[in-house]
């Protein structure tokens, strides 16, 4: 057994995505496992109250006014930072590239410091078969442990991660990506409904009716936003403390985490759950779903059949192994229970008008 890997002292994280879905929950799991690091966020359109209502979720928390294409703003932060979690935007080259070479600076100063940590979120959506709806025999079932990015470098969001495994390999940043899947629950934060839940009822606003991407018979796994925050922490903790054996944790090209429970639901069932809510709400004329036409569809772009028309087949071993995680909250509260408040919530804040 190798030696305990050694906590740098650590005085501040930089954080991407903060008035996001993921990122108000992140903030107040931050402030509960990591109290006295304060957070410089990165927010576009500052004001007096979205301040307000961030350091309400984290009282440590500065701003930092910029958005993902101010690339100086991010270099020049980075290289301040001892971490840095970015749950913005998962295939964003433009921003990932500037933070890394910004801590890569930091690493490289006059001032010898600690590897600094670069945790990213992408998703399990990197691995899907473009299955345009159907139900295909897997290629293989993808587990993080023995994932490589050479298996799906062609696919959307690879690059980034590319960048950011190379820069983990060099030896001067710690770098981890985490991997969810379908995430559910209602945020904390400003962004309390999750992107796929809005993308699917800003296009059956414009349908008229629940849809899918083809027949709906593709399958994801799914995970709570409270585990998918967890998740995260338990990283952290585990780069500045090592894992439950107190040894280094998965890094570079270990350094991938999926985040997912035990549990999957098909594009069909959950878009089904969907449209009896909106339904019951009078929104739409006829309940369950009904895959939508290639005029509706092809308006979600790439994310459509390519990330909501393909199965992912992953299983999530390398945080449950070296971190102990679980996925716990999804336990509690699971999807079928959750997702019909999520629809009524995120129905009066997106103040969508329904055709008929």
């Amino acid at each position: 057994m190798s030696s305990p890997f050694q906590s740098p002292d650590i005085k501040g994280i930089f954080l991407l995505g903060a008035t996001g879905y993921v990122g108000g929950q992140l903030l107040l799991s931050l402030a509960h496992d990591f109290p006295t690091f304060p957070v410089r966020a990165l927010v576009r359109n500052v004001s007096p109250s979205k301040v307000v209502q961030l350091q309400s979720l984290h009282s440590k928390l500065e701003v930092v006014e910029g958005s993902l294409s101010d690339v100086d703003v991010l270099e020049a932060e980075a290289r301040k930072a001892d971490v840095v979690i970015d749950v913005a935007a998962a295939g964003d080259t433009l921003s990932v590239n500037a933070i890394i070479r910004g801590l890569q600076q930091r690493t490289q100063s006059a001032t010898p410091t600690p590897s600094p940590i670069y945790i990213h979120m992408s998703g399990t959506g990197i691995t899907g078969d473009n299955a345009r709806g159907e139900l295909l025999a897997p290629e293989r079932l993808w587990v993080d442990t023995e994932f490589s990015l050479d298996y799906v470098k062609s696919k959307l969001l690879a690059s980034a991660c590319e960048a950011i495994i190379d820069a983990g390999e060099s030896g001067e940043i710690q770098t981890m990506i985490v991997f969810p899947g379908l995430i559910y629950g209602v945020g904390p934060g400003l962004q309390k409904i999750s992107l796929p839940h809005r993308i699917y009822l800003d296009l059956a606003a414009q349908a008229g009716h629940s849809g899918s991407f083809g027949s709906g018979r593709n399958i994801s796994g799914f995970v709570h936003l409270n585990d998918v925050t967890s998740a995260v922490s338990a990283v952290l903790k585990g780069a500045l403390h090592g894992g439950k054996t107190g040894e280094k944790i998965g890094q570079g090209k270990e350094g991938i985490y999926f985040v997912l429970s035990k549990h999957m639901v098909s594009m069909g069932e959950f878009n089904s759950i969907i449209g009896d809510t909106l339904f019951k709400q009078g929104l739409i004329a006829k309940p369950g779903f009904s895959p939508f036409s290639a005029s509706i569809a092809d308006k979600a772009g790439a994310f459509g059949y390519t990330i909501f028309g393909s199965s992912t087949f992953c299983r999530a071993e390398r945080l449950t192994k070296e971190l102990g995680w679980s996925a716990e909250h999804t336990e509690a509260e699971g999807l079928y229970e959750s997702l019909p408040k999520e629809i009524e919530l995120a129905v009066k804040e997106m103040q969508l008008v329904f055709s008929k």
